[in-house]
C-alpha cells in the first residue's frame, strides 16, 4: 500500500488543478522556501479527515481555499483527492485503488467522496482503520 497520487485544486498555494504522482518506495518533495511543500502534507492530512484548522496551519477550515494573489483571483472551493494503491488489499475495500476526496466551499459546506461516491468522514476512517495511516 502506498500513496499513488495527490490531486489538488484551489487548495492553499495551488489555485489550479495540480497532480502529484508517486511510485512505491521513498519519494521526496524538494523546492525553495515558500513554494508549497508544506501545503502538500497539509493537503493529505486534510483530505484524510483532519478536523482541526490549526493542524493544517489555518484559523478556520475555509483558510485552505486559495485566497488569491500573483494575479490570480480567489477560488470558490478547495478540493483534494488522495489516491492510494490498495493492490495488496490492506485497506477494508474491494478496490485495488482507493480515491478519497474532500471538498470545501467558501460557504463552509463540504463533502467527502470515496471512489467517487459521496460518503461520511466515518466511512473514510473505516476504510483506513486497518492500514496504520
Amino acid at each position: 500500500m502506498y500513496l499513488k497520487a495527490i490531486n489538488l485544486k484551489g487548495f492553499k498555494s495551488f489555485p489550479d488543478r495540480t497532480r502529484l504522482a508517486f511510485s512505491p518506495g521513498v519519494s521526496v518533495i524538494v523546492g525553495p522556501n515558500g513554494c508549497g511543500k508544506s501545503n502538500i502534507t497539509d493537503a493529505v492530512l486534510w483530505a484524510l479527515g483532519e478536523q482541526s484548522p490549526l493542524a493544517v496551519r489555518g484559523q478556520s477550515m475555509r483558510d485552505v481555499i486559495f485566497a488569491g494573489g500573483s494575479g490570480q483571483s480567489p477560488r470558490r472551493f478547495a478540493e483534494v483527492e488522495v489516491v492510494i494503491d490498495n493492490s495488496e488489499g490492506r485497506a477494508a475495500s474491494e478496490f485495488s485503488e482507493i480515491s478519497i476526496t474532500r471538498r470545501i466551499e467558501r460557504s463552509g459546506d463540504g463533502e467527502y467522496r470515496l471512489n467517487g461516491a459521496r460518503c461520511r468522514l466515518a466511512d473514510v476512517l473505516e476504510v483506513l482503520s486497518d492500514t496504520n495511516m
